[in-house]
């Protein structure tokens, strides 16, 4: 019997764990076992029949366990319960037997998710400034800084042409030699004239220029040595100039279109006169003139800017000057070849006349801060004088003028600080 029962169990155990598989296997015994096996000889029909029923409980028992072990299964591991009763037998699908199923099929489970195309709106971020340009910094100049003091240098010349007055015989007509008369000659001359200024200003409005000047003249005359004798003779004369000024700007002109100046001053000139001739009958004629002047000056200057840029400046000048003084001259004439000497004779004159100046400036600032200025001027230039002689001597009129006239230039380098 209990072989019979462990058989059972045996056979049990090596069925599937499904109900499905249960109950499409029935367990079916076989009958003549217990009849020809030992333990059952003997026993009587009842006890046989509670034998198999016995086992047929056991039997069942064993498939109600299986069973509800396989329902708690599906339930942890969330497998389905069963196949779908709906869902076609691929076999009749192969064949043809049954229509293929026409529901949406299920997307693969590995199959990339869909991207939602609807448009979402853009986070809002703040402005992002603008990028700055790259580009290199033009040379500008530095705004000028506020100055007290200036300081200048510059350097002129002047070719001229014009007149000059020679005087004649006041050393002979003194001496009483020949019967000379003293006379005044008008003779042409060509001149060239280098000078050079330094100024110097303390608040930019009150200026003081220091000049010198050296020309030199020279020119041919027919010279009258009187009695009706007109003698060919040529002369040079040298002379130099020292000025000194005190010049007045108007500061609240400073920086505009229009500016102008006052000014005032003194001039020392030195001058020697030589002329040579050859006097009939007397061999060479020498004289030899020592002159001093001695003016006061007072002048004005008007300037208008026509262009202004960063550093270049161009401008139109006037200037204008009246001058007055006193002249010494100390004049004496020799017969070299003859040996004779005449004492010298002075003749002090008055003089007036002035001086004229028209140019075009042109005015370059060096460096960034603009301090450093070289400046140009170019034009023309005017003077006239008039020379008073004492009336008392022989020639007739007492009165003499002299001219000069001539392109100018003028160049220069100012420093502000």
């Amino acid at each position: 019997m209990k072989s019979e029962h462990a058989g059972v169990l045996t056979s049990f155990r090596s069925l599937p764990p499904t109900a499905s598989s249960l109950l499409s296997n029935p367990v079916s015994l076989p009958m003549s076992a217990g009849f020809n096996h030992p333990l059952t000889h003997g026993y009587s029909t009842q006890s046989q029949h509670t034998g198999r029923l016995f086992s047929i409980a056991c039997a069942v028992f064993v498939c109600v366990i299986g069973l509800v072990q396989a329902q708690d299964q599906g339930t942890q591991t969330g497998a389905p319960q069963g196949p779908d009763p709906n869902a076609p037998w691929p076999e009749a699908e192969r064949k043809g037997l049954r229509p293929k199923r026409t529901g949406p099929a299920a997307p693969p489970s590995s199959a990339p998710k869909t991207l939602s195309t609807t448009p979402t709106a853009p986070e809002s971020q703040p402005p992002k400034p603008a990028p700055e340009m790259l580009s290199a910094p033009a040379p500008v100049l530095q705004p000028p800084k506020v100055t007290k003091h200036e300081i200048s240098a510059s350097a002129d010349f002047l070719l001229g042409e014009g007149t000059v007055t020679v005087p004649a015989g006041f050393s002979l007509a003194q001496a009483g030699g020949f019967g000379a008369q003293p006379i005044v000659n008008d003779a042409d001359r060509e001149s060239t004239y280098f000078g050079a200024t330094l100024s110097y200003s303390f608040g930019q409005a009150w200026y003081f220029d220091f000049g010198y000047a050296n020309g030199s003249s020279s020119g041919s005359i027919d010279y009258d040595a009187g009695g009706g004798v007109s003698v060919p003779s040529d002369f040079t004369l040298d002379d130099d100039w020292y000025q000194a000024y005190v010049r007045y700007t108007f500061p609240q002109l400073r920086g505009k279109r229009l500016s102008a100046y006052l000014r005032a001053g003194v001039s020392y000139v030195q001058a020697d006169l030589t002329v040579e001739s050859v006097f009939p009958g007397q061999g060479l004629y020498e004289q030899t003139d020592e002159t001093t002047d001695l003016l006061g000056n007072l002048g004005f200057g008007v300037a208008y800017s026509v262009y202004s840029g960063r550093r270049l400046r161009i401008g139109l000048q006037m200037e204008g000057e009246g001058f007055y003084g006193t002249r010494s001259q100390d004049s004496a004439e020799a017969l070299p070849q003859a040996g004779i000497s005449f004492p010298s004779a002075s003749i002090d004159n008055t003089l007036y006349g002035g001086i004229g100046r028209a140019t075009v400036r042109l005015e370059y600032r060096l460096g960034q801060s603009g301090l450093f200025k070289i400046f140009l001027d170019a034009g023309g230039q005017l003077k006239y004088t008039i020379i008073n002689y004492d009336s008392t001597g022989s020639f007739s009129e007492d009165s003499f003028d002299e001219t000069l006239w001539g392109p100018y230039v003028k160049i220069g380098l100012r420093y502000a600080f």
